[in-house]
């Protein structure tokens, strides 16, 4: 069976408190696993398909998801990266640098986002991590509005030639908070359903095509799938997420979207 695209975060090794899995592998065995992972994924991804792949690290180790991008370029694997997309967790914007001609108005800064403060004296907290889109040729045609915005100063629409809506090219930094969730997760690392959606719409959604998430978690890719009416399946070595992840299935399906 071949799949159109995977979108996927596996664990990133910085000793997170996974149920059935140890997230502090020896630095060479990860990244030996993760070539693994990206040969195994190529067999079953289709010529046009792409592989989103999300990564971060810790500040100390910034080089890491890039040692990992190198697993799925070379020995033995021969994907392509045809994007790099920069998924930005938090922001501040300053009003003098907001400039005059944009809908932001008043004399307070802007800070919006998710923000977890790290304690060191070296290092800066780090409130974004990639998402590299590989594909099997870097020549795989995807949908810019598919995911694209409006245009803030309108006078574009009738500057470009190529321009015929108000809409533009996203481009590859994606602000996306985490919602605000009351209750606790069982999984110590879930990503924003707007995620998985916008690398789902960036590659172009067709009819009868397959998503998979070789590291499921608690469901976040296939609840993307379910939003935008494509098929997915999913794998899962956790039995507690597993659970979990059909419990919020089921709740969407029922009509009890999150």
């Amino acid at each position: 069976m071949l799949v159109d695209l995977i979108v996927t975060s596996p664990p990133y090794n910085i000793n997170k408190e996974y149920g059935s899995y140890n997230d502090n592998k020896e630095k060479v065995h990860y990244l030996e696993w993760l070539r693994d992972i990206a040969k195994a994924s190529y067999s079953i991804l289709r010529k046009d398909g792409s592989f989103f792949l999300n990564l971060g690290g810790r500040p100390a180790d910034p080089v890491l998801p890039f040692l990992v991008v190198e697993r799925f370029l070379g020995k033995g694997v021969s994907y392509s990266i045809q994007n790099v997309i920069h998924w930005i967790k938090s922001i501040t914007i300053e009003q003098e640098d907001i400039g005059k001609n944009n809908e932001f108005h008043g004399d307070v800064d802007i800070s919006v986002g998710h923000f977890k403060p790290i304690t060191s004296d070296r290092y800066l907290t780090n409130i974004q991590e990639y998402v590299f889109h590989f594909t099997k040729n870097a020549n795989v045609k995807i949908d810019k509005l598919g995911v694209g915005v409006k245009y803030q100063d309108k006078t574009n629409i009738g500057r470009w030639k190529s321009v015929t809506q108000d809409k533009r090219d996203r481009g590859n930094v994606w602000f996306i908070p985490y919602p605000t969730i009351q209750e606790g997760r069982p999984h110590p690392a879930v990503f924003p359903v707007k995620l998985p959606e916008l690398c789902i719409r960036l590659h172009g959604r067709k009819d009868g095509m397959l998503v998979y998430d070789p590291f499921m978690g608690i469901g976040t890719t296939a609840l993307a799938c379910i939003r935008l009416g494509v098929n997915y399946i999913g794998t899962e070595i956790d039995p507690l997420y597993v659970k979990v992840s059909n419990e919020r299935i089921s709740e969407v399906l029922n009509g009890n979207q999150e």
